[in-house]
């Protein structure tokens, strides 16, 4: 397994589950159904949270030695519980409301009922059972246990799909393998996209041939966003044109054009290794616009804009955030918010991705964030700091969860 991650918390990581996808530089796709013309070097400095939230509140997932996590590539928020999957580990973690934890699955083994590599996870929005996919053995497994006894209900192999992030939808499939190669239907790909259907038939969209030596990075672990009215789109790598799914339709929804500040997207078609050169000499250019929420009321997506091209990957201050309230078509478009409402977290950010715990950024009426310790008191002179009403938070601690109570 490659990796591009460093001390400087680089937000773009090498993983086994990734990929991209090639489009002419500037290209505007004139079919979507809305174009937003984004000029990067007019983003604000900041914006005070309580310009659309009215109230702040935070969980903070409870650590001790039973419940200690490593690196959490997803968090899900539902009704009764919340559910953390740690990768570092192999388990599922369950907290309360509060962030009390309950229990985990922890069945990695070789046994019956026993998974070897959680894959995806798809939580029951009823919260009846949870199914993992196990990417461990000879065969892709579908593995669903009862919630929370954790007893085995079902086990049936899988067909296999490579790739960075995964929803279900009625039965449906979506896969977002962004920079990974595979083979699907007995043809090798590296593709953008793969739906598989009811009758398991797998689709592919947005297929293309560069050179990747088994190596793959990402720009975000998450592509894809479901919005309140169960609507769901994806994002890809090297194209500016956010889709909406349909069953296996894929249509474009929303373009992002930066003009003549756009990076070079056919740089996507290239060998990964000029890739990743020519995105740490961008100068001055944007790159990998990524939607996190459409709902009813808000709209918001994210992207990367270096201003100086000195030979690096992306870091924190390359991140930028365009939101629009839908009522009254305010707009931010903003390098951070600050949160002028608690005192905890200083900033926070609209994001499914951001230091790479996936996340929906929206749970009935509040925006969702999640502060990671370790990155958070990162660049910080200290590694620890004690919060009223959440006492001593240090660097070792499980995640926070800040939940965003938005304005009529």
């Amino acid at each position: 397994m490659a990796c591009i991650m460093s001390v400087e918390k680089i937000l773009i990581s090498v993983i086994v589950i990734t990929g991209l996808c090639g489009c002419k530089r500037k290209m505007v796709n004139e079919s979507a159904q809305e174009i937003i013309s984004v000029n990067p070097y007019e983003a604000e400095k900041s914006v005070n949270l309580s310009e659309f939230v009215d109230s702040v509140k935070c969980i903070r997932l409870q650590t001790d030695s039973d419940d200690f996590m490593g690196r959490i590539r997803e968090i899900v928020i539902r009704e009764q519980y919340i559910y953390a999957i740690d990768i570092t580990q192999q388990m599922i973690f369950l907290f309360d409301k509060t962030g009390k934890f309950v229990t985990k699955l922890n069945k990695r083994g070789e046994g019956p009922g026993e998974y070897r590599f959680i894959g995806p996870v798809f939580i029951d929005e009823n919260e009846e059972y949870i199914e993992l996919i196990d990417y461990g053995g000879k065969e892709d497994m579908k593995l669903k246990y009862s919630n929370i006894s954790f007893d085995l209900l079902e086990s049936h192999p899988f067909p296999h799909v490579r790739c960075n992030s995964c929803k279900e939808k009625d039965g449906i499939y979506y896969f977002s393998p962004q920079h990974l190669d595979d083979v699907i239907n007995g043809k090798k790909v590296n593709a953008n996209l793969v739906i598989l259907d009811r009758e398991r038939n797998k689709k592919v969209f947005f297929d293309k041939a560069i050179e990747t030596n088994g190596s793959s990075f990402c720009a975000n672990i998450e592509s894809f966003a479901r919005n309140d009215k169960d609507e769901l789109f994806v994002s890809f790598m090297y194209d500016n044109t956010f889709y909406k799914l349909d069953t296996t339709e894929v249509s474009p929804a929303i373009t992002v054009d930066f003009g003549k500040y756009g990076m070079d997207n056919s740089v996507g078609l290239e060998p990964l290794g000029k890739q990743i050169e020519y995105i740490r000499q961008l100068d001055g250019l944007a790159s990998f616009p990524v939607l996190n929420i459409n709902n009813s009321d808000i709209m918001s997506f994210s992207y990367y804009f270096k201003e100086t091209g000195d030979a690096r990957m992306y870091r924190e201050q390359d991140y930028r955030m365009y939101i629009r309230l839908k009522e009254d078509n305010k707009v931010y478009h903003v390098k951070q918010i600050k949160n002028d409402i608690t005192d905890f977290p200083e900033n926070v950010y609209i994001s499914s991705y951001f230091f790479d715990c996936a996340h929906e950024v929206w749970y009935d009426d509040y925006l969702v964030d999640i502060v990671i310790p370790s990155s958070y008191f990162y660049n910080r002179n200290a590694d620890k700091i004690y919060i009223d009403g959440l006492g001593e938070i240090t660097s070792e601690d499980n995640p926070v969860i800040v939940m965003m109570k938005l304005k009529k």
